[in-house]
């Protein structure tokens, strides 16, 4: 019998211990775990199931996170239950609360980002490695058909990766889904039997939000076919066209591009230009993420004009894209990063022994300087390139925009160092080193143009 006929089987039974041992060894978990808990029926299931696998193993850590959002009156109440399940369960829990204001609108985003944010900086605390959520074979489905209606590609309608990174930075944190090819219904049978009383969340039924309209859309969908295993089944097709997509566009680029350490790209236009225009459009957009620091790719509509005027040999004296100048310098291609867009960074301090992530793209770290002090980070700009020159700071050969966008550390308006260049104070050493975000493929600019 197929997977989706035993599926079909069992539809009202509850999930097993041995079926989600299962699954979750396909993600090869660390030994230090945390459930996404809201007290609702799916993720009281996931809490159920990861109690009951970690009890089971010997120096495994589970611990549960409730996000209260403050956005309804009962929520804090709601919290307080799910920490209460917990306890029953013996998992430790903590609240973790959205505070500040509140935008007026694009409050689901919002709240998601929150979410998240919080649930990243509980799991770093804690030591956990790999964050457990409770998305399941219907959350898959609604997320292909609200792609759908937002006209997304191979990529969108991949949906959701049974497992990724949570976040970039150190230590890292993956969110993982282990429940993903399950129905929801089983995740009720499941709570049912623990003799547990779910949180219903009252917004989990409100037409306003379209999580709730493709869920009932689905409902409709599926006398024609268009169920939720087989638009789950639509997503895993796309996952693996997409993988291909990417293997084909680093095979590209680690051939014909090259990355350097001030963080600026050079490629090879005529290469770029001859691929298939799928995989041509992916590399520029992964060119553009990395030399802007982005951690998503620009619109579809913008690349596509940019792809166009490449292919046309209409750069002329280069055109901005998210924060990124492309210019053509013979037969290569040159993203460096905007300098309007780099001195508009997060403003960012520093002492002695810290570090941080400067615009997106540099990790800079401050080993050693004067006792108190706090140095600014911000973009070396004209005004601190040519400080360096009047020190005598050898400037090496790359293009000047890549150089001028470059980070540096400032007290008091004067510059005092800039990692990659030189130090103007005997007493500061620091250092910056290149991010390359999680998507971008390890062996993409690996070559020479």
């Amino acid at each position: 019998m197929s997977a989706q006929g035993k599926t079909a089987r069992h539809a009202a039974s509850p999930v097993t211990a041995d079926e989600f041992a299962a699954r979750l060894a396909a993600l090869a978990p660390s030994k230090h775990l945390a459930v996404a808990f809201s007290g609702g029926p799916d993720s009281l299931a996931l809490l159920i199931l990861a109690a009951q696998w970690a009890k089971r193993r010997k120096a495994v850590s589970l611990h549960a996170f409730t996000v209260d959002h403050g956005l309804r009156a009962a929520s804090a109440a709601e919290a307080k239950r799910a920490a209460a399940m917990a306890r029953a369960l013996g998992v430790p829990h903590r609240i973790l609360r959205w505070t500040g204001a509140k935008p007026a609108s694009g409050i689901q985003a919002a709240a998601r980002e929150a979410r998240y944010r919080l649930l990243l900086d509980a799991c770093r605390a804690a030591g956990v490695s790999d964050l457990l959520v409770a998305h399941h074979l219907e959350d898959q489905a609604e997320t292909v058909l609200l792609r759908l209606a937002r006209g997304s590609g191979v990529d969108g309608l991949s949906a959701m990766a049974p497992a990724r990174p949570l976040a970039e930075g150190e230590p890292s944190v993956r969110l993982i889904r282990p429940l993903l090819d399950l129905p929801r219904d089983r995740l009720r049978a499941t709570v049912r039997r623990a003799g547990l009383q779910p949180v219903e969340d009252p917004s989990n039924e409100n037409e306003a939000f379209d999580r709730v309209k493709a869920r009932k859309a689905l409902a409709a969908l599926a006398p024609l076919g268009l169920d939720a295993a087989r638009l789950a089944r639509t997503a895993g097709q796309m996952a693996r066209a997409r993988a291909a997509l990417e293997s084909a566009t680093a095979a590209l680029l680690s051939g014909h591009a090259v990355l350097s350490p001030f963080g600026h790209v050079e490629a090879d236009a005529a290469t770029l230009a001859a691929a298939p225009r799928e995989t041509g459009l992916r590399a520029l957009a992964l060119i553009i993420r990395i030399a802007g620091g982005n951690n998503y790719s620009p619109r579809l509509e913008a690349l596509d004009a940019l792809y166009d005027a490449l292919l046309q040999g209409k750069l002329g004296a280069g055109r901005t894209l998210a924060g990124v100048k492309l210019a053509a310098s013979g037969a290569r291609l040159i993203a460096t990063r905007e300098l309007a867009a780099a001195m508009k960074a997060e403003p960012l301090a520093l002492r002695a022994g810290e570090q941080a992530l400067w615009d997106g793209r540099f990790r800079v770290s401050l080993p050693k300087a004067p006792r108190g002090q706090r140095l600014a980070v911000r973009a070396l700009g004209q005004a601190g390139l040519a400080q360096l020159v009047a020190h005598d700071i050898v400037i090496p050969k790359a293009p000047k925009p890549a150089l001028l966008a470059l980070p540096g550390l400032w007290r008091e308006g004067a510059l005092v160092a800039a990692p990659h260049l030189g130090t103007l104070d005997p007493r500061i050493a620091c250092h910056a080193a290149l991010r390359r975000p999680a998507a971008f493929p390890s062996q993409a600019l690996a070559g020479k143009a």
